[in-house]
């Protein structure tokens, strides 16, 4: 995947998203915001990418507001889970709706796409890889991080969407390294979504514990893996998706640990 962030001066309709560690394949999933008519989606790339997705909606001759929903593809999770794949949710059979963080007037965050810097760490890095980056095609855009995250820190995409004009979170201030804005993306409803890069540190801004299983321990077998759910105080309107670092053991053990 190429280390850009996309031509403004080319409508884009679809972003993809990776993290790396330099010259290493992408490290945990690799996600993709894609725009079709008056809706906008975000899915990963890969064995296990038909199995849930984000929908955000905009107004339409069914309804006036805009719409956003979790949704997962009950035979593609069990398919997944068939080929050995960790797949476990809550979602309700007809999706999970949410509202978005109002961030503005006609503007939400509804995402926020945490790499953790674990996936990074030379001990878990095999464990991390998610496959091979998939070319940039007519109508994409990508942006890779492939610099070193701190210790205890993590890169954030943060996802918005408005109404009529495109937002832009203001503390993203005059950017010192390249340009952290991804966008915008425009869609029928008027409705433009924009994504920024953020490094945060977990010490400052922490995932959510229910979002952030423990790391491997001595003698366990680290696995990668996505937990996605609503936010903390403050952000149960919008859906974190946190890619992490955990023990194989936990999972093979799920029923008993991870309920």
């Amino acid at each position: 995947m190429a280390a850009r962030g996309g031509n403004r001066a080319t409508p884009k309709s679809e972003i993809l998203l990776a993290l790396t560690a330099g010259e290493t394949p992408p490290l945990g999933n690799i996600w993709r915001i894609t725009a079709k008519k008056s809706d906008f989606y975000l899915d990963t790339v890969g064995a296990t990418g038909s199995t849930m997705h984000i929908s955000l909606h905009g107004p339409q001759k069914d309804f006036t507001d805009h719409k956003f929903h979790l949704k997962v593809d009950r035979r593609a999770a069990g398919d997944a889970r068939e080929s050995g794949h960790f797949v476990e949710h809550m979602v309700p059979p007809k999706g999970r709706p949410f509202r978005g963080r109002k961030v503005a007037e006609n503007a939400y965050q509804v995402v926020r796409l945490r790499w953790r810097w674990h996936l990074q760490r030379p001990k878990f890095r095999d464990a991390a890889v998610s496959g091979n980056a998939p070319e940039i095609g007519e109508g994409q855009s990508g942006r890779k991080l492939g610099a070193k995250l701190k210790e205890n820190s993590a890169w954030d995409v943060d996802v918005f969407v408005a109404y009529g004009t495109p937002y832009w979170p203001s503390e993203l201030g005059r950017p010192r390294n390249g340009d952290p804005r991804m966008g915008p993306v425009g869609n029928d409803s008027d409705l433009w979504l924009t994504a920024a890069s953020v490094h945060r540190s977990e010490m400052l801004d922490p995932s959510p514990e229910h979002l952030v299983p423990r790391l491997p321990g001595i003698g366990e077998t680290p696995n990668r893996l996505t937990c996605g759910g609503l936010g903390p105080d403050g952000e149960k309107d919008m859906y974190w998706f946190v890619e992490t670092i955990t023990a194989r053991e936990l999972l093979e053990d799920w029923p008993d640990q991870g309920a």
